[in-house]
């Protein structure tokens, strides 16, 4: 009887122990081994810089580094006289922002969609390539265009009309907002756009059959269906707003108006620093991007109640604008050549001068182009573009690959748990860039693994920053390929590299090298993280041109170094809209 006890206990427990090794065998598939790996990516560079952020607010500074657990960060922030002014100075460029630049993009976008206004091509391109430019660079050209002392329109103004006091002062709050809104205007552009091209115009067609006015169809139909795209654009133009360094620097910070940004700047720049008093504003002002989130989702939630396009029937069309069609060209070519055209031109100018001056045929013989050879030999300049350019493709090739995997998964591997993916990538879109550099700073002086003062610190928030842009590029190419190519394919005995290397890839190659451009181009053009991480031998671009500024050293010596900044990206912007144009083809040729 024992002997075939024995014998028989350890035939039970195969099933059983084989069972085990099975599910172990299942959950150890390429696609679980991805979704692990990818989620464990997508939340160290989400998750970490977020708890250091919090671990040093609730800290004490220390010469060696954060201390014991306290309030007083907190305490000193919130019992702080300026607060008040500080949060409503920030609340109303934040707000004023959004509004101007949703005004701004939202007039172009509905102008090159849904008229037939001549010149809409070049208006696209356009936008582009003002969106493109560096925020530095035009925030410098609008100090040089419209300052009380140094502006050459006040100068022209005054001389023309004969008048005591200069017209235009940048440096206010309304100079701010304009000078912020004139750059991010192409943004709520491209946002909008989408929206417009697919509104079906039945909708409005049928109001007007019903005896309703224009105005009435514009509020009661248009604008309602539009909601989920105003909100979204305008959420993220706030977050913008509040995240904006570069305007409240220049422009804020000469007229002693300060926004969260430029006080937690100055925190960190303090000797000694205090962290933990940057970190205490970096939540206030991350809470209130999070509010601003929560808010967009709650009025966003029955977002089917507002598709438009259901298949069958579908036809976006034109509105027909008649005598209003130059008129309107006149008034958009207006809007460009004042937002894109006078920085521009002022930024060409001055680098061809060594001290400010006045466009004016008499000084067109002091031209003189020492200014770029002063640059071309800047001990740190050669050092910087190749910073610029290493961590642009480098952000920009890590971003599409790891984008491109983390869509699949959401989409098609995994959709039951991949939706993790998506959320953890689409997060930083709704944390300031200031605050993801101070965060990720705090981060790597506490995780000891000696990335601190290397291009590899900037290389973590550069690929942080740009996630949810590579990631909604990658979704919005996943979902236009059919699932049945990837079956076909591991029907007839292919892989899952093999999928990825002989399906995939080539039909998203358009969509990932249009990302990868994105990337890039607003990778070489940040300022807002790196002026926290950069270090002597790892500058970039934007912070040896915010150093040669606000060192006071010659005004056309920074011009030219824009200039050379934006040559090459209005190549890019050109190689951009070609991918887009091409796109467009094999979309209709499908």
């Amino acid at each position: 009887m024992t002997i075939q006890n024995t014998v028989q206990h350890p035939a039970g427990d195969a099933p059983e122990r084989k069972g085990v090794f099975a599910a172990l065998r299942g959950l150890l598939n390429p696609t679980t081994i991805l979704l692990i790996l990818s989620a464990l990516f997508a939340g160290w560079l989400v998750i970490v810089p977020v708890a250091a952020l919090l671990y040093t607010a609730f800290a004490e500074d220390t010469p060696m580094g954060p201390g014991a657990f306290t309030l007083q960060n907190f305490v000193d922030v919130l019992t702080s006289p300026h607060l008040g002014e500080l949060f409503a100075t920030t609340m109303i460029f934040a707000i004023g922002t959004a509004a101007l630049t949703f005004l701004m993009g939202a007039f172009v976008a509905w102008i090159v969609e849904r008229t037939d206004t001549p010149g809409r091509e070049w208006f696209h391109r356009m936008a582009l390539l003002t969106f493109a430019i560096p925020g530095l660079l035009t925030t410098m050209s609008w100090i040089l265009i419209a300052s009380p002392n140094i502006g050459w329109l006040n100068q022209l103004l005054q001389n023309v009309f004969g008048l005591s006091a200069a017209p235009f002062n940048i440096y206010t709050m309304s100079g701010m907002i304009w000078a912020l809104s004139s750059h991010y205007f192409p943004l709520a552009y491209l946002l909008m756009g989408p929206a417009f091209r697919v509104l079906d115009t039945r909708m409005e067609e049928a109001a007007v059959m019903s005896g309703a006015g224009k105005l009435d169809v514009a509020r009661r139909v248009t604008l309602p269906l539009l909601r989920p795209a105003i909100y979204a654009t305008c959420l993220l133009l706030f977050i913008r707003g509040i995240e904006s360094f570069e305007v409240p620097r220049l422009l804020g910070m000469p007229a002693r108006i300060f926004v969260f940004t430029t006080e937690i700047q100055t925190a960190t720049s303090n000797v000694p620093p205090q962290f933990g008093l940057a970190g205490a504003h970096g939540l206030l002002l991350l809470l209130l991007c999070i509010l601003g989130v929560y808010f967009y989702r709650r009025v966003t939630r029955n977002a089917d109640a507002f598709a438009t396009i259901t298949g069958k029937g579908y036809k976006p069309t034109q509105v027909e604008l008649a005598a209003w069609r130059w008129p309107i060209f006149i008034a958009v070519s207006f809007l460009f050549l004042v937002a894109l055209g006078l920085p521009l031109f002022t930024l060409v100018w001055q680098s061809l001068f060594s001290n400010v001056t006045a466009p004016r045929l008499a000084a067109v013989g002091q031209m003189t182009l020492q200014n770029y050879d002063l640059i071309l030999h800047y001990p740190i300049f050669l050092g910087a573009v190749k910073n610029s350019l290493l961590l642009g493709a480098m952000a920009a090739t890590i971003v599409v690959g790891t984008t491109f995997i983390m869509a699949w998964i959401s989409h098609r591997a995994s959709p039951k748990y991949g939706w993790t993916l998506d959320l953890l990538a689409f997060a930083p879109i709704a944390i300031p860039s200031v605050i993801v550099g101070a965060s990720i700073l705090f981060a790597y002086l506490i995780i000891p693994i000696g990335v601190y003062n290397t291009i590899w610190i900037l290389l973590i928030a550069y690929v942080t920053m740009n996630l949810p842009y590579g990631m909604r590029f990658a979704s919005s190419g996943i979902v236009q390929i059919h699932r049945e190519l990837e079956e076909v394919a591991s029907t007839s005995g292919a892989n899952l590299i093999q999928t990825f290397r002989r399906v995939l890839l080539p039909l998203l190659t358009p969509v990932l090298l249009a990302a990868w451009l994105f990337v890039f181009v607003l990778a070489v053009r940040e300022l807002s993280a790196s002026i926290f991480l950069s270090g002597p031998g790892t500058h970039v671009l934007g912070t040896i041109s915010l150093t040669m500024w606000e060192e006071g050293g010659s005004f056309g010596a920074v011009c030219a170094l824009g200039v050379i900044q934006i040559m090459p990206l209005i190549l890019i912007v050109s190689l951009m809209r070609w991918i887009e144009n091409r796109m467009g083809a094999l979309r209709t040729q499908s």
